[in-house]
């Protein structure tokens, strides 16, 4: 008997380490923010700031006016800030300045970034009526991500200490919220318990700091074990990242930030906010919503000059101020219609080498759906990504700025403009209003075309790409302008 039972034993032992080898533990992909913070983050000889005044660092002010129409949430990283990001970023562009990143270790202290207090940023902000808000990260210590959050989300005595090393942090260098960039979590840990712990934070940092916000970022796609719903009810707004749908490693190439395609196999950015992800949210509360944008783009070594190829080597990430100049050096970009993204490609004597980067266009469009869908608003990754070039700016401006708010109601009641966006002829619908005057103008406000104001469409194929205002007046003298895309 005794050596039937220990013949089980050693059997059942056997079973179990078999087990372990057919399944073994869950792989955890590292985000965008995290593997960038890897590869551009790595900063010599900058010293910590000094320790400020309080009194050094302005509150924001409540009386600047804020034309802006929706959020901006803007992420600012310690490396940008460090090169000198300050003279490129506008202020009166941004609803919310995120200074990344703030590191929680695993004993609930939190780092701050380097060369904090980032006193010229924040009063800068402030005195433009927007907001700063610290990014806390879990990622980049001595632990790993996941245990450190799941100590968080399990250990009350750390819970709470966590909670007043924000409020203190938030008090100290008058910040105006927080935003929980919680990354690498399996995915046993990205449920409940995850939605339960931002639960408490925003009740406690409401109740111990009023008109303070908390925000959370996360996933473009729900891999697994995310409870979306009751995370977005969780805070007062959540960052959708969509980027990062194509990784470095997943063997070929393509889009970072795909906002469309033509099968439903294929995840893209459209179907994470509609149907996918986030449908719940966008059909309850699309205001708690920021759709979140990429100012950068992947670089991979590729088996052939085809779109989606067979990836040999990865070479890194891009930024905007690059791909805008190089794309041109290579012949230009090429537009995917499948994923309406923009990419290009060269052979360097050895090697096909392939970018995928957005650009104006493709970030025009993922801003228009933030814009059908009532989102609440839109964000990037990362500021001064785009160095000192205009583009991404002016873009803003145009979607979300004064000029966005030029169309008059009475106009837009009563005209329809589309298809917009188009690649040639555009049809006007005019509701029995008298217009005596129709006019296209370029992005900057130059008249490029007067159109007979009896006409019932007019041709824009001969124009180039990009973003037009379409002005009109009416016999009662009402004016309204409207946003044309052009894009074949």
């Amino acid at each position: 008997m005794n050596k039937k039972i220990s013949h089980f034993k050693v059997f059942f032992v056997f079973i179990f380490f078999a087990s372990q080898v057919i399944l073994p533990q869950e792989v955890i992909r590292k985000g965008a923010h995290e593997l960038q913070k890897e590869e551009f983050g790595k900063l010599e000889n900058v010293k910590k700031g000094y320790i400020a005044n309080k009194d050094e660092i302005i509150s924001l002010n409540q009386d600047q006016t804020n034309t802006l129409n929706k959020m901006v949430f803007g992420f600012l990283p310690y490396w940008e800030q460090s090169s000198n990001a300050h003279s490129n970023i506008q202020y009166n562009l941004l609803s919310h300045l995120a200074c990344f990143d703030f590191l929680v270790q695993l004993d609930a202290s939190i780092d701050t970034p380097s060369g904090w207090p980032w006193v010229t940023e924040i009063n800068a902000a402030h005195a433009a009526g927007t907001k700063v808000i610290m990014t806390v990260v879990n990622f980049g210590g001595t632990d790993g991500a996941d245990a450190v959050a799941w100590e968080l989300f399990t250990n009350t005595t750390k819970r709470d200490t966590f909670f007043a090393n924000v409020k203190s942090r938030i008090q100290a260098d008058n910040l105006d919220g927080v935003n929980i960039d919680f990354e690498a979590l399996t995915s046993a840990h990205r449920g409940a318990e995850l939605n339960t712990f931002m639960a408490a934070l925003t009740t406690y940092i409401h109740t111990e700091l009023p008109g303070k916000e908390v925000s959370f970022c996360g996933p473009a796609v729900n891999w697994g074990g995310w409870l979306i719903d009751g995370l977005v009810n969780s805070v007062d707004y959540l960052i959708v990242m969509a980027y990062d749908y194509v990784g470095e490693n997943d063997g070929f190439s393509g889009p970072v930030s795909p906002l469309t395609h033509h099968t439903t196999t294929k995840r893209f950015v459209t179907r994470t906010i509609e149907t996918g992800t986030y449908a719940i949210p966008t059909a309850n509360n699309p205001e708690k919503l920021i759709l979140a944008v990429p100012y950068y783009g992947q670089h991979w070594k590729t088996t052939t000059n085809a779109s989606e190829s067979v990836t040999t080597a990865y070479v890194g990430s891009t930024r905007f101020k690059n791909t805008i100049t190089e794309a041109e050096t290579y012949g230009g970009f090429i537009w995917n219609s499948d994923f309406q993204s923009p990419w290009y490609t060269w052979y360097d004597g050895a090697n096909w080498h392939q970018v995928w980067a957005d650009n104006e266009l493709s970030i025009s469009k993922k801003f228009d759906l933030a814009i059908a869908d009532n989102l609440g608003g839109v964000g990037m990754w990362a500021l001064n990504y785009d160095g000192n070039r205009p583009e991404l700016w002016d873009l803003i401006n145009t979607k979300f700025g004064a000029t966005a708010a030029l169309s008059n109601i009475n106009i837009k009641d009563n005209i329809k403009v589309y298809p917009n966006p188009t690649n040639g002829i555009v049809m006007l619908s005019n509701n029995n209003l008298k217009l005596t005057q129709v006019e296209l103008l370029t992005l900057f406000g130059q008249s490029i075309m007067k159109i007979n104001p009896e006409d019932k469409y007019f041709d824009m194929s001969h124009l180039g790409n990009g973003m037009y205002f379409l002005n009109i007046e009416s016999e009662e003298g009402d004016q309204g302008t409207f946003k044309i895309l052009k894009s074949n």
